[in-house]
């Protein structure tokens, strides 16, 4: 496979101590929600409960591991609200609006779609790759492929923001090579709801090839699982995260949802599954539930139960 370094990645020395400040953390026993982070490449049938010590749900959930990503953000929209919509909780990142900060946050890849040199689509303008490293060449990528990541839109707010962001891929632990895809817009954006689509670019064909296997066999394995585990969706409820906490390597974490809440002709859902900060935009997988049930964490109620963003189902 052809490996994507980003020449930000290479000189960019925050980014790097950034994550060497935060590697270790998930090991620190004073917090005790981190004990119940499993590192992916760990994960094993014994992680699950008592009656899912099933292969069709391990092979679903290292599926999902497949397409999590870890989202960087380098600078912060001015034109993020100062209060969270229906609330006086200040939004996040309101305090460094304009300003270049770096944070992380998690996303899940869905569609994957090339485009050639000549395509002329209703709400895509660039004919050659939008890229970062097509931006410092002389001759841009003529076949480019977009990438579509799920994610809260509190994560990456806007386009402005988008254009400042990268997806790094299959971030499993320390050794993992850098992958990255580059984010150049957003569409689809809820503020109420928490979520948004970040559309990324990349002109690597191997990535592109790998990328497009992995969502075709997530969305067989999604839909084996759920015709096996629909009559149970309701009774153990259970619920797995797979994130980025506080930026580091992959992890899995279990639990169950507790609460459904109807928005509209929408659901948002509350949850036992722990997450950390840089958790935020992880697919809250819910066994049994249907393709296009793909909530985005959003944080934390007062309770102490995690909550998703708004989506279907």
């Amino acid at each position: 496979m052809t490996i994507t370094v980003s020449p930000v990645e290479r000189t960019s020395q925050h980014i790097l101590q950034v994550h060497m400040k935060y590697k270790n953390v998930l090991k620190v026993k004073k917090n005790p929600g981190h004990k119940k982070f499993v590192p992916v490449n760990q994960l094993s049938l014994e992680h699950f409960p008592s009656g899912y010590h099933d292969n069709d749900v391990y092979d679903l959930t290292k599926a999902l591991a497949d397409l999590t990503v870890r989202i960087a953000v380098k600078l912060t929209s001015p034109d993020r609200p100062e209060f969270v919509p229906d609330t006086k909780d200040l939004y996040p990142c309101y305090n460094t609006r304009g300003q270049n900060s770096l944070r992380t946050g998690t996303g899940r890849v869905w569609y994957v779609t090339k485009y050639t040199e000549g395509m002329d689509q209703t709400l895509r303008t660039y004919r050659t790759c939008p890229c970062p490293e097509c931006d410092h060449s002389d001759t841009r990528s003529k076949v480019w492929w977009e990438v579509d990541v799920v994610t809260a839109r509190h994560v990456v707010f806007d386009s402005r923001e988008a254009r400042q962001s990268s997806c790094r891929l299959w971030f499993d632990d320390d050794k993992s090579p850098v992958v990255k895809i580059y984010g150049w817009k957003v569409g689809g954006s809820n503020t109420e709801g928490d979520s948004c689509w970040l559309y990324c670019v990349t002109h690597d064909v191997d990535v592109a090839d790998k990328l497009e296997e992995m969502v075709r066999r997530f969305d067989d394995l999604w839909d084996k699982v759920e015709d096996k585990y629909k009559s149970r969706r309701d009774v153990d409820k259970l619920t797995i995260i797979l994130s980025h906490p506080h930026g580091c390597s992959k992890q899995v974490s279990v639990g169950q949802w507790v609460d459904r809440q109807w928005v509209g002709n929408l659901t948002r859902y509350t949850y036992t599954t722990c997450t950390c900060p840089g958790s935020s935009g992880a697919m809250v997988y819910r066994l049994g539930w249907g393709q296009w049930s793909n909530h985005p964490h959003s944080g934390a109620n007062s309770s102490g139960l995690n909550y998703s963003g708004v989506w279907v189902n």
